[in-house]
């Protein structure tokens, strides 16, 4: 009888293996039959535990099943917070805005300057800035990898107030010389024709560190925890895209429109 409640629970799905278990140990009138004794409900554990030792695929599946159900679940999570926090969210304070401000469709990217990947998908932003007149650019200091990340962010925004963000930021994202540091910031910030005196000056103000405290808050409540990552529509995607997937998500974008 044991052994046959046993098999039947094995037929249910991956997911429900567990609590299946929990069911059988603690039935009683209403499930078909009396509260089973202790020497009962060892059989159980013991026929339980023989079938996934000699079936652990069985625990692997069920974790993998486990994993996406909480992915899924982040991941909407993530996209109620787009959604109710999206002015916010597209218009931080600060930050560094490219391309179209009025365009119709506004791609969010989140970056480090001394992440590969981040440095990998430098030219399909540009690409997109150049061949697309209609997207808006929001581009989220998240450094993370380096201290020198913080420096470099610290840098490109104080180049903004010479008018020179994307320059800075283009060159810092496209050296391929190691981890970055403040020499070589200031070199490279210096070769693109800006003012060191000055650039020094604004990169310790206040005003930027609230700047970049603010940007890796808001990465921070998306649960964005590397670098590249992207918000186009309601979605935050993770990892380098790739040019033709990032088209792909804003031509979806301006269709269902």
């Amino acid at each position: 009888m044991i052994k046959l409640i046993v098999k039947k629970a094995l037929r249910l799905s991956t997911a429900m293996l567990v609590g299946g278990m929990m069911a059988l140990t603690n039935a009683g009138p209403a499930a078909g039959a009396e509260e089973f004794t202790d020497a009962q409900r060892n059989e159980i554990v013991q026929i339980f535990q023989e079938f996934f030792l000699e079936n652990p695929e069985i625990i692997r599946e069920a974790l993998i099943a486990l994993e996406q159900k909480n992915e899924e679940k982040r991941a909407a999570e993530i996209r109620d917070i787009i959604v109710s926090q999206k002015k916010i969210i597209e218009n931080p304070k600060g930050l560094f805005v490219a391309g179209n401000p009025d365009g119709d469709v506004t791609l969010i990217e989140f970056f480090d300057y001394n992440d590969p990947n981040s440095k990998q998908s430098l030219p399909d932003i540009l690409y997109l800035l150049e061949n697309d007149p209609n997207l808006r650019v929001v581009l989220y200091e998240t450094p993370m990898h380096a201290q020198s990340s913080l420096t470099a962010a610290h840098a490109t925004l104080a180049a903004g107030k010479q008018e020179k963000y994307l320059t800075l930021h283009s060159a810092l994202l496209s050296y391929n010389g190691g981890l970055l540091d403040e020499k070589i910031i200031l070199d490279i910030a210096k070769k693109a024709g800006l003012d060191i005196d000055q650039l020094k000056k604004d990169m310790g103000s206040i005003e930027i560190e609230q700047i970049i405290e603010n940007s890796s808050n808001i990465a921070e409540i998306l649960g964005v925890q590397g670098t590249p990552a992207f918000i186009i529509g309601d979605n935050l995607y993770r990892g380098a895209m790739g040019l033709e997937n990032i088209r792909a998500k804003i031509n979806e974008i301006r269709i269902n429109r």
